[in-house]
């Protein structure tokens, strides 16, 4: 439920660890790295694939995996790239999801970040390779303040950046300088890292020439046989963020930091001999600083390298501090992550914290390995500590982590226990209960597959799961990428079933995919016609926004038609038959759907209404009041009702003008009702010639159908009633309109103030005919691009479809459906692959809380430091005076495959912009270069910025071309 904060907190206040991933020896992730730590597993050993024949130690498969595209990083620029920074991009990506925040949602928030890091060894690589290796890419791959620069540029963030180098201290240091950050206002969040590779083995020698590493290749920290350290690599990143807003956010917890503080040895025995007394003053003024009496501490994780020197000094130094005065049968329990994993160097002070902070959240405490009798020169007894050798509970509520660096600066943090949480939210609603949809999104499409994939395991894996609670965290704890699907599902059986076809890539019922489209909403609002009986019971019993939406309508019209709406509406089908209470009906459903949608956050920019449904519209819009629109739509109907039964309505397959032509040839009162495309009209009036007419069109092949009607609306017929329903009209009070935008289906074009509030208008409306199509090309021309017919059926958004279809449009009808809450899912869902608002908290409702999900499929390639040798651009070629020739189709991808690093015939994604397909602007440049060259004219610079897609690209050259050649299909 984590939302990015906005109000600094108060200075001094705890900090909350809201949000964690991690990445280490033996366990790619946080919960298997609980697995290895309860199980007191070593993931210590023999060095394999590129770290073969290394030494033993702590170390990580596939570093050279990555998704380079999800960040927008072309391959030549991944290669150039230290792996540091990239393991870093993706753990900073799933400690967001972890903190259910949106990746995506931070984006130019004062989000801090704080990176821990003492080791560069890709530099060295990228050095030792010579001038050919350099590229445009070696400066930021290889400079060690881009570890945290790339985090802030990749996730837009604006709070502090830097990268902190204290030797082996660096990254709990990075955390005390996070949470001094937050705590003073300065970071309204913060992202807390630290990394370690490992490349080479000549870093081993200079860690054995300093006479560090363990010969025996085990860390036994405080055990007589400790002989150095073992090196071990990972990375990990905490989301941080002030507790009270923790709090009141509802966030997960995992624990709590209240204080630390960091010190240097300054001159002792020598630059790397640890000092006692300074450790002693770190640890004082850490528990100083978070207002914590040492003997509070229930646990220390230690610094606890394993060497016979500096063991030594750091149980004397917690002794001094924490043992003294306890009891004997309770001394502080100590333990060290270094014999689980080895000794990460930069990474291993938050090694020691996520482990902590797991235990903290787990409540038990791991056991520390390799121990079986203590340092000679250390007494435990004596000092008050224990080294815990099993697996037991956690110890009190409050712990402490220790970390120092090979030169001095040493650091300690102070942790406590989460706050108990308030009583638990109220149990699941009956707005949960029904179908729900499940909205996913991914860079690519193979990565949406990957998504659907290992959700349906999630949910196969949890057979209790919650949809609800499934939905809401898919819709607000995950980035929305360009790619998109959802899928709509009664339970945990039918919602795996259709993640499943989706990750084959099948398109069964419930299973909706898209690109993330852009443009406006438009709502369609019907006439008579599309009434059914029992519309609407469902969402009335369902969901409180639409049930007091229809129940206040229907308070309204029901003295005037001396009638109850709902039984009308749900039991009395004769009655629903009759215009007089269907139009009624009618507006109540409309009125109370579209309140319910936008409850969900799912409004209109654009308003549609068809015949009576303008009326609606008009209404929403803020034209009329709800007294005053459903008066005038119980005066209309009854107006209507007055006159003679009889006359006719025919559908029409033709044009229009040449359906005015033919009336224009025979006598009787015949008209155009509606024109709702360009070959699709109803024609209107007495039976005669309407019948006449079209047995006309019948006889050239045209398709006819005759309407079941009572009356035949938009035509002569209605002249008698237009000048009561007039005088009605100017009894109504007319306000200038505050909602959303009604397109005129009289006019076909935007309504204004002397339309929708004038009496003649309203009176002309009764006789005019309908110009649906007009006013939906209308919408479209405004921007509309996501239609949603708000009423009992689909005719409106049908219709639409002929009219403005064959892009990227997309239709919804959501109570075409006798299934209602099925319908409303499915809007939803279409919401999401568009990319259209909805509040999904208010969609769930307060009853459903985030729960964890799998984290992000990334779509990881090897990238390797070879790869990075060919330059991603070249010098600018003079521009040609004659044509040189080429198909743009064809060299616009072909170049910037090759710019990017990828092989000729590549997948491309055309329609994604060259930014996000990794082209910076010197790549950029590189492609106009190459492009000029080989079309033989000039490609300025400027036109990725204004074609910024492969696909409008390619069109914008074909357009400037001289000639034109025959067009080849760059899809």
């Amino acid at each position: 439920m984590s939302a990015p904060p906005q109000q600094p907190p108060a200075p001094d206040g705890p900090v909350a660890i809201v949000g964690l991933a991690c990445r280490f020896p033996g366990a790619p992730d946080r919960r298997a790295f609980w697995r290895l730590l309860a199980e007191g597993r070593d993931a210590v050993a023999p060095g394999t694939g590129p770290r073969a024949g290394r030494r033993p130690g702590g170390y990580l498969e596939d570093t050279e995996l990555f998704d380079a595209e999800l960040f927008g990083m072309s391959a030549r620029e991944a290669a150039a790239t230290d792996p540091q920074q990239r393991l870093l991009l993706e753990l900073a990506w799933l400690a967001l999801e972890d903190a259910r925040i949106a990746p995506d949602a931070l984006h130019g928030t004062d989000t801090g970040v704080f990176v821990g890091a003492c080791a560069d060894e890709h530099a060295f690589l990228a050095r030792a390779a010579g001038p050919a290796a350099l590229s445009a890419y070696t400066l930021t791959g290889t400079g060690r303040a881009f570890l945290a620069n790339r985090l802030s540029y990749a996730f837009g963030l604006h709070g502090p950046c830097l990268v902190t180098d204290t030797g082996q201290s660096s990254s709990l240091v990075a955390v005390h300088q996070a949470v001094r950050s937050i705590r003073s206002g300065e970071s309204t969040l913060a992202l807390a890292a630290g990394v370690q590779l490992n490349p080479t083995a000549e870093g081993d020698a200079v860690v054995e020439a300093l006479g560090a590493l363990s010969p025996t290749g085990r860390c036994r920290t405080f055990d007589a046989r400790a002989d150095g350290i073992v090196r071990g690599e990972g990375a990990a990143v905490l989301v941080l963020k002030p507790l009270a807003r923790a709090l009141a956010d509802g966030d997960r917890i995992y624990c709590t930091v209240l204080g630390g503080a960091v010190n240097n040895d300054g001159r002792g025995a020598g630059l790397t001999a640890p000092g006692q007394q300074a450790q002693q003053r770190v640890l004082a003024a850490a528990y100083a600083d978070a207002g914590v009496d040492p003997r509070q501490v229930g646990h220390v994780e230690l610094h606890g390298t394993g060497t016979r020197s500096g063991d030594p000094v750091e149980a004397a130094a917690l002794g001094a501090v924490l043992g003294a005065g306890r009891p004997a049968d309770r001394p502080l329990l100590v333990g060290s992550v270094k014999t689980n994993i080895g000794h990460l160097e930069g990474a291993a002070g938050l090694a020691g914290l996520v482990k902590t902070a797991l235990g903290l959240h787990h409540g038990e405490l791991p056991p520390s390995l390799h121990y079986t009798e203590p340092n000679p020169a250390i007494d435990p007894a004596a000092l008050g500590l224990a080294v815990c050798r099993t697996r037991t509970a956690w110890p009190g509520s409050v712990a402490g982590v220790s970390s120092f660096g090979l030169g001095g600066t040493n650091c300690h943090v102070v942790l406590g226990a989460a706050p108990v949480p308030a009583p638990g939210l109220p149990e699941q609603s009956d707005l949960t209960a029904g179908p729900v949809p499940l909205v996913l999104s991914g860079h690519t499409p193979a990565a949406l597959r990957g998504q659907a994939l290992r959700l349906a395991a999630h949910l196969a894996g949890s057979p209790a799961a919650d949809p609800a609670a499934l939905g809401l965290s898919l819709a607000v704890t995950r980035a929305g990428l360009r790619h998109r699907a959802a899928v709509v599902g009664a339970g945990p059986e039918e919602l795996a079933e259709g993640l499943r076809a989706l990750a084959r890539g099948a398109h069964p019922d419930g299973v909706r995919t898209g690109l993330r489209g852009s443009g406006s909403t438009v709502f369609l609002l019907p006439g008579q016609g599309m009434q059914r009986t029992g519309m609407g019971r469902e969402l009335h019993g369902s969901h409180p926004e639409f049930a007091a939406a229809f129940d206040r309508v229907a308070e309204v019209v029901g003295p005037l038609l001396g009638t109850d709406l709902h039984e009308v509406a749900w039991r009395r089908e004769d009655l629903l038959d009759r215009l007089e209470y269907a139009q009624p009906v009618l507006f109540a459903l409309e009125v109370a759907l579209y309140r319910l949608l936008e409850s969900r956050g799912i409004v209109p920019d654009l308003l549609v209404g068809h015949s009576q449904g303008e009326i609606t519209a008009a209404h929403l819009a803020g034209v009329l009041s709800l007294e005053d629109a459903a008066a005038f739509v119980v005066e209309r109907g009854r107006l209507i009702a007055s006159l003679p039964p009889g006359g006719a309505m025919v559908a029409v397959q033709a044009a229009e003008d040449e359906v005015r032509e033919a009336i224009a040839e025979q006598s009787g009162l015949v008209g155009v009702a509606a024109v709702n495309s360009d070959r699709s009209l109803v024609v209107s009036g007495a039976e005669e010639p309407v019948l006449a007419l079209a047995a006309r069109f019948a006889a050239l092949g045209r398709r006819t159908r005759p309407l079941r009607i009572s009356r035949a609306g938009h035509s002569p017929l209605m002249a008698p009633i237009q000048d009561e329903l007039r005088a009605f009209a100017e009894k109504l009070t007319f306000h200038r309109a505050s909602g959303p935008v009604v397109v005129s289906a009289v006019t076909g074009a935007p309504a204004g103030p002397e339309e929708l509030g004038s009496a003649a208008y309203w009176a002309h409306h009764l006789c005019a005919t309908v110009r649906f199509g007009d006013a939906v090309q209308a919408a479209h021309a405004l921007g509309g691009r996501f239609f949603v017919e708000v009423g009992p059926g689909h005719g409106l958004s049908t219709m639409a479809e002929e009219v403005a279809g064959g892009g990227a449009e997309v239709f919804a009808a959501p109570l075409a459906t006798a299934e209602e809450r099925r319908g409303l899912a499915e809007l939803a869902a279409a919401a999401h692959v568009f990319g259209r608002p909805v509040d999904w908290r208010a969609y769930f409702g307060p009853a459903v809380a985030p729960v964890d999900l799998p984290g992000y499929a990334f779509q990881r390639l090897p990238y390797r430091l070879a790869d990075a040798a060919a330059p991603a651009a070249e010098p600018a070629a003079p521009q040609p005076a004659e044509p040189a020739g080429g198909d743009p189709a064809d060299l616009v991808p072909r170049h910037t495959l090759e710019i990017l690093g990828r092989p000729a015939g590549a997948p491309l994604d055309f329609d994604a912009s060259f930014n996000d397909l990794g082209l910076d602007s010197r790549a950029a440049l590189a492609l106009c270069t190459r492009l000029a060259r080989d079309l033989g004219r000039k490609v300025p610079a400027t036109v990725l910025f204004d074609h910024p897609t492969p696909a409008r690209l390619i069109e914008a050259l074909r357009a400037a071309a001289p000639s034109q050649s025959p067009r080849a299909s760059h899809r």
